[in-house]
């Protein structure tokens, strides 16, 4: 198992990828850069793959492929799942006194309710994102060796199926059907010729 400590994303490219604030302490946000990524994007990596980026990550060693996958599908979804889960330490502070609320001379601090509201639309999101890799990974496994054959004793295999908490789609006969949305891969929107997004994993 490895325990290389390497982000996929900065805390600038998490900045400028999201509505955080630029004087948003740093600190209060790689924790959470780290969980992300072994909470949300090893289970849609798979150990194998996602150790094997790390790695490369570390020691400057991707190849095109993988440069690929980490800039077009890796870091988007680290982003949001980022911004998801610490969405809610923006409002509230841990002290070694108490969990208190944030507030200024000039703002309010949001309350529950809309803290709740506004996370479940950041889930939408980081979840269409790691949907939008998935399927890249189903289609084009062959380019990725670890995640085609990963370790026999990988402790958390990838796993492909759809979990969107607040997005209902249609389902036709073999497809999911977005009328107003483009199609992103071939004759196809989700998935790859045998699962159509349902898992092929």
């Amino acid at each position: 198992m490895s325990t290389l400590k390497v982000k996929f994303i900065s805390t600038v490219y998490l900045k400028e990828n999201t509505v955080i604030q630029d004087n948003v302490d740093d600190s209060i946000l790689v924790p959470f850069i780290y969980s992300s990524q072994d909470t949300h994007l090893q289970t849609a990596l798979g150990t194998t793959l996602y150790n094997r980026l790390k790695e490369g990550i570390a020691l400057n060693n991707l190849n095109q492929n993988e440069e690929d996958l980490l800039r077009d599908y890796i870091q988007p979804a680290t982003a949001q799942w980022t911004f998801y889960n610490v969405y809610p330490f923006l409002n509230y502070k841990s002290t070694n006194k108490a969990i208190s609320k944030e507030s200024s001379e000039f703002s309010n601090p949001a309350e529950l309710d809309e803290i709740k509201y506004m996370r479940n639309s950041i889930r939408d999101l980081s979840e269409f994102y790691t949907k939008r890799l998935t399927v890249f990974l189903c289609d084009y496994s062959n380019l990725f060796p670890q995640y085609q054959n990963p370790d026999p004793l990988e402790n958390l295999p990838h796993n492909s199926k759809s979990y969107f908490s607040g997005v209902y789609t249609q389902r036709r006969g073999n497809r999911d059907l977005f009328p107003n949305a483009p199609t992103y891969y071939g004759d196809r929107f989700w998935g790859c010729n045998d699962c159509y997004g349902y898992g092929c994993g």
